[in-house]
Order: structure tokens, then C-alpha cells, then sequence
């Protein structure tokens, strides 16, 4: 399963040599993995109120990147997840502009439930089997 989300770079989006400044990149990410648990009727607040988690932090992020970008252009993220673990998953993400492509990005995200000490504090949960099964992944 995979989700499609378009970006369209500003001006602010770029250094004084008019490519992308690269963290912004993380943040097109983000957004884009935000926007394939939307896809797939997961948004923060029903996650929080069905299951008690406190949505998925990242515990690791990486990119290359391959063309560069500058103020003007659009391309899309396809993102889709690669893989499930017990309490973690990734996320792998690809920006095409005219089917080029741009950078890829992974993330490794868990999902975080209130500490029984603190609940200011995040403790690492199970993947709700709901969650995996949206996803295809069998229990």
C-alpha cells in the first residue's frame, strides 16, 4: 500500500544557490508520512483515542539524494511501508518529478504509549494488530 503526496517548492525552501536546503526534505517526509496514515483512515487523534498511543516517533532517518531541487518545481512522494517488527516499521519514501528520480528517504518509526512511571514520558508499544492488518500485514 502507498500513498502519493505532491510538494511544490518555494523560494524559502532553498539556499542562496536556489537548491532545496536539504533538512526540508525531512520535513516533505513527515508530512508525507502523516499523510499515508490519513490515506489509510489512521489519523493522530483516532490513533490516540482507539489505541492509547501517542503516534510514532522517529528513531531513525535517512536520505539520499540524487537530483536536486529548486524554487518552481513540483514532484511527488510515494511513500509506502517496507517493513513491520513487533513495535517498529519503515517507511520508504521517493520523490519523483516526472517520473526522475529525485531522493529517497527512510524512516524507522515505533509507536509511543504513555510511561506507567510518567506519562509525560514514551514507552515503546506493540503494533496494534488493527494497524498491521490495514496494512496487510498478517497477525
Amino acid at each position: 500500500m502507498k500513498n502519493e503526496y505532491p510538494v511544490q517548492v518555494h523560494w524559502g525552501d532553498c539556499d542562496p544557490a536556489d537548491i532545496v536546503y536539504y533538512p526540508n526534505y525531512f520535513v516533505w517526509i513527515d508530512k508525507a508520512t502523516h499523510a499515508l496514515m490519513a490515506a489509510h483512515g489512521l489519523s493522530q487523534a483516532l490513533i490516540e483515542q482507539r489505541f492509547g498511543i501517542r503516534w510514532f516517533p522517529i528513531a531513525e532517518a535517512s536520505s539520499r539524494f540524487l537530483r536536486p531541487s529548486s524554487h518552481g518545481d513540483e514532484f511527488t512522494i510515494v511513500s509506502r511501508v517496507e517493513s513491520w517488527t513487533d513495535k517498529r516499521f519503515t517507511i520508504v519514501h521517493r520523490g519523483l518529478k516526472h517520473g526522475t528520480l529525485l531522493f529517497e528517504g527512510r524512516e524507522a518509526r515505533f509507536f509511543g504509549g504513555p510511561h506507567a512511571d510518567d506519562p509525560a514520558r514514551l514507552r515503546v508499544v506493540p503494533v496494534p494488530a488493527e494497524i498491521l492488518a490495514i496494512f496487510g500485514k498478517p497477525d
